[in-house]
């Protein structure tokens, strides 16, 4: 293994030992100070997602409350349409039943005055016959 490591040590202007060449050492800062500004501008951009995340979850709890609430009032609507419906047959049912005994009573009541005029002629006739 002969393999020679080709190392330049120099020193920069402020007096400090470098292993890489000036030109070098220029390029290295350049991209560490790049991919500096490139992570700032990540965790701005992963701030920003984490926030529209945040709203869009919030904006969607309030859709799905307003959905529920408007299932609820269609059911409540569907119901109270239900209930109506069943209410309104039973007044005409009890109505129904009140004209039957309403007819019923009608023909009682002049069947019983019919009897009345009966009994009242039965007794116009015995009152007449005793004279």
């Amino acid at each position: 293994m002969d393999s020679k490591i080709d190392v330049n040590i120099t020193f920069d202007e402020n007096n400090q030992i470098r292993v890489l060449a000036a030109d070098k050492y220029r390029e290295t800062e350049n991209v560490k100070s790049e991919t500096i500004d490139f992570l700032k501008r990540i965790m701005s951009f992963n701030e920003m997602v984490t926030t529209l995340i945040e709203v869009l979850e919030t904006q969607g709890e309030k859709i799905e409350d307003a959905k529920l609430k408007a299932v609820g009032a269609r059911n409540k609507i569907e119901g109270e349409e239900d209930n109506r419906r069943k209410r309104e047959q039973e007044l005409k049912t009890l109505i129904n039943e009140k004209r039957l005994l309403l007819e019923r009573m009608t023909f009682e009541y002049e069947s019983l005055q019919k009897v009345e005029g009966e009994q009242k002629s039965t007794i116009e006739k015995l009152s007449n016959n005793e004279s």
